[in-house]
């Protein structure tokens, strides 16, 4: 399991974990080193270039499914753009100002 949480509530949970069981304090810090440790420059540049990928498929995607949607004369809505082009509801939500403009 993976939680996000601040520095405030990481040290928080150290000063807790140090007064109850000094096992986990030392568990939770070895893991955080791991963590630290493997986000190299290298790994963080690749998932951003993964993630611009992906969002360019995903504009791409959007725009063709309104061109498909005009182009058969049907409502171009935030649903039936996420239908069409075969992506999640939530990630044609992201592209909703776009597909609204289109609409008109």
């Amino acid at each position: 399991m993976r939680i996000t949480i601040t520095n405030d509530e990481f040290s928080s949970l150290q000063k807790i974990l140090v007064q109850n069981d000094i096992t986990l304090y030392d568990r939770m810090n070895e893991e955080f080193k791991k963590s630290a440790l493997s986000r190299t420059q290298k790994k963080v540049k690749a998932t951003t270039k993964a993630n611009n990928v992906k969002r360019k498929k995903s504009q791409e995607a959007v725009t063709n499914a309104v061109n498909i949607l005009r182009f058969e004369h049907k409502k171009i809505t935030v649903y039936s753009v996420a239908k069409t082009a075969q992506i999640s509801y939530n990630t044609a939500k992201k592209y909703e100002d776009f597909i609204l403009a289109q609409a008109s």
